[in-house]
């Protein structure tokens, strides 16, 4: 059933509106460099866009930053062990393929459901400790995702090349180099060095295909963070998906896909 969300007011930062926009966007920088704070407001600005168009699944191997937005009716599942990790991405990749194949079956090339966002920080735990496991998802998403209107925001403190890998940089061509340790980390994150000398807080370089600029990281104030979160909680359908996600991981691939058709279109 639809919800008929009340959007709170406000105001969306244009450079986040504009991250929103892209297929995939990748996120590095050095410790405290400022990710979490851009993660926070995208997620923010996301709500603020679109709620009712908004989706997310929430990947946290530290376990302490997304687990705010747990809560949030937007969420459709919060993954913070390795189990947990390996079948949200498993989620995320079987709702791509239904989508491709209603796609197919109406005869259109982008999806016109909700948009899903599947956040991960911090992505270098990922393929450190499950490489195996997670890296064909996150490879199949950033791959296909885009028409399926499947997003990965992906958030890293290890800028080095066996993070970033190639295949990482050819299907995620924007990305935002904050603080960096090195100029050889700058590059693996937006082919140029520069990063190593931004200020430790507040900047970064966002690079698109139209180019690379330097921009001013926008903060979202904890106290209104946790205003938004609880509007949106305020506001969430009393129906959970606990015994769905208990499903998921019980029943047959197709069971799956028509579970994902009843609650996520």
């Amino acid at each position: 059933m639809q919800i008929e969300w009340k959007t709170p007011g406000g105001n969306a930062p244009r450079v986040c509106l504009d991250m929103l926009k892209q297929p995939h966007l990748l996120i590095a920088g050095s410790t405290g460099s400022g990710k979490s704070v851009l993660i926070n407001t995208l997620v923010y600005t996301a709500l603020y866009k679109a709620p009712h168009r908004i989706k997310f699944i929430l990947i946290d191997p530290k376990r302490v930053e997304l687990i705010d937005y747990k809560p949030l009716p937007h969420t459709i599942m919060y993954a913070s062990e390795p189990d947990e990790i390996v079948t949200a991405l498993n989620l995320a990749v079987s709702t791509m393929e239904l989508r491709y194949k209603d796609m197919q079956h109406l005869h259109i090339k982008k999806s016109t459901e909700s948009e899903i966002y599947v956040i991960v920080d911090e992505f270098a735990d990922l393929m450190t400790t499950q490489k195996r496991d997670t890296m064909p998802a996150i490879i199949r998403l950033a791959q296909l995702g885009r028409a399926a209107n499947i997003h990965l925001i992906l958030a890293t403190q290890r800028p080095t090349k066996d993070i970033i890998t190639g295949q990482i940089k050819v299907n995620m061509d924007s990305r935002v180099a904050l603080r960096c340790p090195t100029a050889q980390d700058s590059r693996n994150i937006i082919n140029v060095k520069g990063a190593e000398t931004l200020p430790r807080y507040g900047y970064g370089y966002y690079l698109t295909p139209n180019g690379c600029e330097l921009i001013n990281i926008p903060m979202t104030a904890p106290e209104e963070l946790a205003a938004r979160v609880e509007w949106w909680t305020s506001q969430s359908p009393t129906q959970t998906t606990q015994h769905n996600i208990t499903a998921w991981k019980q029943n047959s691939p197709l069971t799956r896909l028509s579970w994902i058709t009843r609650l996520w279109r």
